[in-house]
């Protein structure tokens, strides 16, 4: 079986003498989509932040882009999983997604800081009042997380928890 750019050729033959082999294929999927629920599972993330959270909300906007949120009486989280699908149609790498999200909120004051250890990248911005971003990229894709008032200890343990696939 030879496997090109995602589509797996065999070759069907005849147990007659003589019969020509049929060329047959079907398609598979090259990139496995992952969703933001399998990258931080409810009991995941009631083992940082507590279980008073509720959670999480499940939307997918497109295929391998997913987003899910938790609600807390006084503070929140959510966050994006862009699937390597959803980059890959998006016709990017995760390196420069995992880059844009940090530009996007980054300006004089606002600089991201690396969190070496942690995944393939991982990064924090200090948004101000409560607010901050947290942006992993994994060997699957790549998680853009937003924090309302959840503190930098429990904001490192959420990194942690959707730092490995």
């Amino acid at each position: 079986m030879t496997v090109m750019r995602g589509v797996a050729w065999t070759l069907v033959g005849c147990a007659a003498a003589g019969a020509v082999p049929v060329a047959a294929f079907h398609l598979q999927d090259p990139v496995p989509v992952v969703r933001c629920d399998t990258v931080l599972t409810k009991e995941e993330a009631a083992a940082v932040v507590g279980d008073t959270y509720a959670g999480p909300a499940v939307d997918e906007p497109s295929p391998g882009f997913t987003r899910c949120e938790w609600q807390g009486s006084d503070s929140n989280f959510g966050f994006t999983f862009a699937s390597l699908k959803a980059i890959a149609d998006d016709l990017t790498t995760a390196e420069k997604a995992f880059d844009i999200d940090l530009q996007a909120v980054e300006n004089d004051t606002r600089k991201r800081e690396l969190l070496p250890g942690l995944a393939v990248n991982a990064a924090t911005v200090d948004l101000g009042d409560g607010g901050a971003l947290l942006e992993v990229q994994r060997p699957d894709g790549v998680a853009r997380m937003i924090l309302y008032k959840v503190d930098r200890d429990k904001m490192l343990g959420l990194a942690k928890a959707i730092a490995t696939p």
